[in-house]
């Protein structure tokens, strides 16, 4: 039994050791998450790290050369069996997927109602009409003033922080079991960033979906995620709940993340921040051991020739790693928690 196993049985989201190919690439090389009905799981990492990868290999977004195995279920459903014209037919209503670019995710020569109002008309076979009166809802659920003006207007009329609530009216119009929010708040300035936020939280209140959100921001994650998973090189190498995470990370590769945010925020003028040193293995690369082994001021030989697998640890956590970091050493955990929290 592993730390997830406490959690709820119906899952919104189950990955289970899924790899995602582009050629001889190997973006996400056997990952295994779940997502409760209304959890929030932030998913973290540098660029490259895969976890965008992951993302659109659930959501069966990726160009048709790209190869994914594995298993994928959302909400009781093996969506990995479904064939693709099945799955295109059912995806609005088993995942809501909010992209970081509103702008280039709307049709840019169609108003943005219309746009909504279409999934009603084709999954739910309303008139047009109907399907028009419907979309006015769906903005006005997601705070948006005036909605019968604004589902008039073209994506181009409308502001960053109004085109990504449009993107989140279209995720949750017909009541998915799961949200994916991918760097969705990257492009936006820090107050409308906090409404983005607020807004999701209320929507997860309400609907009960669960929501995997990908992000590199730790400030979003201790504002929004209940369970935190790290990835590194295409493999999750830690996860667990968000304030045992922040607290004691067990994995270096995640203390370097928590460290790095804490200079950033605290570290004096003119003092150099703190980095994790070398670079991640470019995803063409042969991959044995531990693929952090290279960076890691913990390795050993061991990690050079073996790669760890995810173990459950104190605190309810996975770790990947042969000599995860004790309690209370990962550079002052519990101070660098609290400045990120803040």
């Amino acid at each position: 039994m592993t730390a997830m196993d406490d959690r709820p049985a119906c899952a919104a989201l189950e990955v289970d050791d899924l790899r995602v190919r582009y050629g001889e690439l190997l973006a996400v090389d056997g990952a295994s998450l779940r997502v409760a009905p209304g959890q929030a799981v932030a998913l973290i990492g540098e660029t490259s790290s895969g976890k965008s990868s992951l993302a659109l290999g659930v959501a069966r977004l990726l160009a048709p050369s790209a190869a994914v195995t594995g298993r994928v279920a959302i909400a009781g459903c093996d969506a990995s069996a479904m064939s693709g014209r099945e799955f295109r037919s059912r995806r609005a209503g088993l995942l809501g997927y909010i992209a970081q670019d509103a702008m280039a995710a709307l049709n840019p020569v169609r108003p943005v109602g219309k746009q909504i109002g279409e999934l009603f008309r084709v999954h739910r076979g309303m008139s047009g009409q109907q399907a028009t009166a419907q979309a006015v809802r769906e903005l006005a659920r997601v705070r948006i003033d005036r909605p019968e003006l604004v589902a008039r207007r073209y994506p181009h009329q409308l502001s960053g922080g109004m085109r990504q609530r449009v993107m989140i009216a279209m995720a949750v119009a017909l009541s998915p079991p799961l949200l994916i929010a991918d760097e969705s708040t990257t492009a936006l300035d820090v107050s409308t960033q906090a409404e983005i936020l607020a807004l999701l939280g209320v929507l997860k209140a309400e609907t009960g979906a669960g929501i995997l959100w990908i992000t590199h921001d730790m400030g979003v994650v201790a504002e929004l995620a209940d369970w935190v998973a790290v990835m590194y090189a295409g493999r999750i190498v830690e996860q667990g709940p968000v304030h045992a995470i922040f607290d004691h990370p067990g994995h270096p590769y995640t203390a370097g993340l928590l460290r790095t945010r804490r200079d950033l925020r605290t570290g004096r003028p003119g003092t150099p921040l703190f980095q994790i040193p070398g670079a991640p293995p470019a995803p063409s690369a042969q991959r044995t051991g531990c693929a952090f082994a290279p960076r890691c001021p913990r390795s050993s030989a061991v990690c050079a020739d073996q790669a760890p697998a995810l173990e459950p640890v104190a605190g309810g956590r996975l770790v990947a790693c042969h000599h995860p970091v004790p309690p209370g050493d990962g550079h002052q955990a519990a101070d660098q928690a609290e400045e990120v929290r803040s």
